[in-house]
C-alpha cells in the first residue's frame, strides 16, 4: 500500500477488528475508540511514505504507539480523587504575609485562566471546579472525549507554566 488513501480505506474496512485488537492490549474499549479515532487522522495527514507491506500490523502498532503516548500523558497529571483531596484539607491558620502572597498568586492564576482560550477555560472549570465528568463535557459540548481530556491537558500544562513564572520566594 503506497497511498496514504489506501492505508484509510484498509483502516475503515477493518476498524472494529483493529478496535478490538487495540482494546485487548491496553485493557479499555475507551481509549482504544480514541486511539483509533487518533490513528484515522495522523493517517488522513500523513504525505506519501515508504510502502506498507503489513497494513493490519502497521495500523496497530500506530494506534498502540498512540495509546501509549495518551497513557504516559495522562500519567502526568492530578485525577479528580487527587483534586478533591487537596481541595477538602482542613487549612491551618495562616500569617498575614502568607494570606497576601496567596492572593497574588491567585490573581496571578485567575489572569492566566483569562488567557486561556474560551473552549479550554471552560472545559478545564467545568471539569475540575465543578466536577462535571469529561464524557458529560464531550456530550454538552458536542466533542469527543479525547478532544476534552487534551483540552484540559493543555490547560494544566499552561497553568503550571504560569505558576512556575511566580516562584514561592521563600
Amino acid at each position: 500500500m503506497n497511498q496514504p488513501a489506501d492505508l484509510v480505506r484498509f483502516l475503515l474496512d477493518h476498524y472494529e477488528l483493529i478496535k478490538r485488537r487495540v482494546s485487548f492490549r491496553v485493557g479499555s474499549r475507551e481509549l482504544a475508540e480514541d486511539v483509533m479515532q487518533d490513528t484515522y487522522l495522523r493517517l488522513q495527514a500523513r504525505g506519501t511514505a515508504a510502502p506498507v507491506r503489513d497494513p493490519s500490523g502497521f495500523l496497530l502498532r500506530t494506534a498502540l504507539n498512540l495509546a501509549i503516548d495518551r497513557i504516559r500523558s495522562d500519567r502526568r497529571l492530578l485525577t479528580g480523587e487527587e483534586v478533591e483531596y487537596l481541595i477538602d484539607q482542613e487549612v491551618a491558620a495562616v500569617d498575614p504575609a502568607e494570606e497576601a502572597l496567596g492572593r497574588i498568586e491567585l490573581e496571578a492564576l485567575a489572569r492566566a485562566l483569562d488567557r486561556l482560550p474560551a473552549l479550554r477555560r471552560e472545559l478545564f472549570v467545568a471539569s475540575r471546579v465543578d466536577g462535571i465528568p469529561q464524557k458529560e463535557l464531550a456530550r454538552r459540548y458536542g466533542i469527543s472525549l479525547r478532544k476534552v481530556e487534551l483540552e484540559i491537558h493543555l490547560a494544566h500544562e499552561t497553568l503550571a507554566r504560569q505558576i512556575e513564572r511566580y516562584p514561592d520566594p521563600a
